[in-house]
């Protein structure tokens, strides 16, 4: 997929136990125009992997741990990043099985690429609580540099980046939005596109 002169390879995050939603995203992508490949991805429920490791940032000595589905997504996103890493192309965009395109999105995305640093390692298109952190900073027009968005719903990560989301997410036990905050964000050129350009369905997302 082309944007703004970038060959941009994208993938939506499906899982074969879900077809009905599966079939529900391709047709919104076919609507708005999104060229997105389906990416495999494994089922919390199914697999029933779950991990040992306690998230306790908020909560110490809690022990609480995320469940099956967190961690069978975080564990998709790091499946997603390595086969990334073997392709050709410099560019991709993870999509999730949610997330939701206004027609306006292409026009958007190309004006928001020209806007940001070219050596860029990701470029948040959808994200959600990321209005309002005191480290925020204006780059150009519509996108920013914030430290750090969340939700990973529609991310344009340069191939570049790879290698360092890979080797700095290596425990499981945060969901994969936090803990590319905490492990992987503060060593990338992450930029921040507001307000997003792509929500999810069915979800409300805090600005």
């Amino acid at each position: 997929m082309l944007l703004n002169g970038l060959n941009v390879r994208a993938f939506v995050m499906v899982v074969q136990e879900f077809p009905e939603k599966t079939a529900f995203i391709r047709q919104h992508f076919s609507e708005v125009g999104v060229e997105a490949e389906n990416f495999w991805c494994i089922s919390g429920g199914l697999s029933g992997l779950y991990t040992v490791h306690p998230y306790e940032v908020d909560d110490p000595g809690s022990g609480w741990r995320m469940g099956y589905g967190p961690t069978a997504n975080w564990l998709s996103q790091y499946m997603l990043w390595t086969a990334m890493s073997f392709m050709p192309e410099d560019y991709f965009f993870q999509l999730e099985l949610d997330t939701q395109f206004a027609p306006d999105w292409k026009a958007r995305t190309e004006l928001a690429l020209s806007q940001t640093p070219k050596d860029f390692d990701v470029l948040f298109v959808g994200s959600c609580c990321a209005a309002g952190k005191e480290s925020s900073v204006q780059v150009r027009g519509d996108v920013w540099e914030v430290k750090y968005p969340m939700c990973n719903h529609a991310m344009i990560i340069a191939k570049k980046a790879l290698p360092v989301m890979l080797s700095t997410q290596r425990r499981v036990y945060a969901k994969m939005d936090i803990s590319l905050n905490f492990h992987t964000f503060p060593s990338l050129k992450v930029y921040t596109v507001l307000p997003r350009i792509a929500g999810q369905f069915n979800t409300f997302l805090h600005d």
